[in-house]
C-alpha cells in the first residue's frame, strides 16, 4: 500500500508540474495576443495619420508615395488581423490544455488522498490485530 501511495504522490508531483507549464504557456499566449492587438491599433493609428497627411500633399509624387504607404499599412493591418485570429486560436488551445492539466492534477490529488486513507486504515487494522502486551505487574503475579 505504501508503494501505491508513493507512486501516486510522484504522479501528483508530475501533474502539478504539468499544470505549472500549462499556466505559463497560457499566460504567454495571452500576452502574445495582447501584444499583437496593441500593434494592430498602432498600425491603424499610423494609417489614419498618414492618410490625413496624404490629403495635405501638393505634389503628385509625394501624394503617390503617401497613398502607397497607406495601402501598405492597410495590408499590414489585414495580415495583423489574421495573426491575431491565429493567436486567439492558440490562446484558446492553451486554455483548454491548462484546464485539462488542472483536472488531471485534481484527480491525482484525490487518488493520493484515497491512498493515504487506505494506508492509514491498513496501519490501524494491523495495530489492532497485534496482541497487546500484558502489564509487567500482571506478568509477575502469574509467575
Amino acid at each position: 500500500m505504501k508503494k501505491i501511495l508513493k507512486s501516486r504522490q510522484r504522479i501528483l508531483g508530475m501533474r502539478e508540474t504539468q499544470l505549472r507549464i500549462a499556466k505559463g504557456e497560457s499566460a504567454a499566449a495571452r500576452g502574445s495576443e495582447t501584444n499583437l492587438e496593441q500593434r494592430r491599433d498602432q498600425l491603424k493609428a499610423l494609417s489614419v495619420h498618414m492618410h490625413k497627411a496624404g490629403n495635405d500633399c501638393r505634389e503628385g509624387r509625394s501624394l503617390h508615395a503617401q497613398l502607397e504607404l497607406v495601402e501598405r499599412l492597410q495590408r499590414a493591418g489585414d495580415q495583423m488581423e489574421t495573426a491575431i485570429g491565429q493567436a486567439r486560436q492558440h490562446t484558446a488551445r492553451m486554455e483548454r490544455q491548462r484546464i485539462a492539466a488542472y483536472q488531471k492534477r485534481e484527480m491525482a490529488d484525490r487518488l493520493v488522498g484515497r491512498a493515504k486513507t487506505s494506508v492509514e486504515a491498513e496501519t490501524d487494522r494491523k495495530l489492532s490485530e497485534q496482541p497487546r502486551a500484558l502489564p509487567r505487574r500482571v506478568m509477575e503475579r502469574s509467575a
